[in-house]
């Protein structure tokens, strides 16, 4: 049986093992202490805090990923979000948006672990460098330990990391290194009441945030743990990029005041997040790239529409092509 190995299990790396799984040997490195990517959860167990800090929610629009959507629902790994979301502009009543969400349960990072099981993961493992021979690929980590070879690479790098693991040499390169990302702030709060306003969520105009959530009027968390979830947006995260934690959340919090129009109640719980490569500014137009000859393939929620849905879609298409070319 043919060997292949996926650097990231985020969302991406993770479809596309499982699409492989059972026809090749597959084997997944990821650097965090667990899976999933930017689906990311935070538990506070001091305070029975829940926060969905990455991802918010993903939508379907592909007939490809229905099947996995309906699967998933089935399996109470997922449900329909229903939570009222607006879009708030100053000086102009809220707006409702009325897009189907959907969420896993109990936290975005659930459907990470849902797709992980029964695959080989090593994580805490970070891989600096892979090289391609006669003999296939071989993975090398931040400790100096290799793993290989292998007969196919899947990277799912953002593509700066993933240009560092490839070297300049790889086949796209070039097309890696156009890539720009936006980085993104996010302030996680508890407060000890919940936030009187009759919106679960908002995408927000004139104001340093972006997106603001009820974390806990999503299916599967604690409905009387008022959470919220707080994104700047990417011009105000890049001009504060360096800037402390600390720093950051006392300056978003007052952004969250003006955005709800109040002051804000006590608060039980505080901290941000900083996420250096949160979206592309220009996602790329292909689900994938895929060099038959190199036998690499490189994928990830920076293509085909950079969401989750372009994630699951951008694995799909990687696996898919690795099947054709056997």
């Amino acid at each position: 049986m043919k060997r292949v190995a996926i650097i990231g299990a985020g969302i991406s790396g993770l479809v596309c093992a499982r699409s492989l799984a059972g026809k090749f040997d597959v084997r997944l490195f990821d650097k965090s202490r667990g899976v999933a990517g930017r689906m990311a959860t935070r538990r506070i167990p001091e305070t029975g805090a829940n926060f969905d800090h990455g991802a918010q929610y993903f939508t379907v629009r592909s007939a490809q990923v229905q099947p996995l959507l309906e699967e998933w629902i089935d399996d109470h790994i997922v449900a329909p979000w229903r939570g009222t979301v607006v879009v708030v502009r100053p000086g102009i009543n809220t707006e409702r948006d009325p897009t189907p969400r959907f969420v896993a349960m109990p936290g975005m990072k659930s459907l990470g672990k849902h797709l992980a099981e029964s695959l080989t993961v090593r994580t805490q493992t970070p891989i600096v460098q892979a090289l391609y021979s006669d003999d296939g690929w071989v993975v090398t980590t931040d400790k100096k330990q290799t793993y290989g070879p292998y007969d196919w690479l899947v990277c799912t790098a953002p593509p700066s990391q993933t240009n560092a693991i490839l070297g300049s040499r790889h086949p796209f390169y070039a097309k890696l290194d156009e890539q720009q990302f936006d980085p993104c702030w996010a302030t996680m709060v508890h407060f000890a009441k919940p936030v009187p306003v009759p919106y679960d969520a908002a995408f927000v105009h004139e104001n340093p945030l972006r997106w603001i959530c009820r974390n806990n009027s999503k299916p599967g968390r604690p409905l009387d743990e008022e959470c919220w979830v707080l994104h700047a947006n990417p011009i105000w995260s890049t001009e504060n990029l360096e800037r402390t934690s600390e720093e950051v959340t006392t300056e978003l919090l007052e952004a969250f005041a003006q955005a709800i129009g109040q002051p804000l109640g006590e608060i039980r719980y505080v901290t941000s997040h900083r996420w250096r490569y949160s979206a592309p500014a220009t996602p790329l137009e292909e689900t994938c790239l895929v060099d038959a000859t190199a036998q690499l393939a490189i994928c990830g929620d920076w293509c085909s529409g950079a969401r989750v849905e372009g994630a699951i879609l951008s694995g799909l298409g990687a696996a898919e092509q690795i099947l054709a070319a056997g």
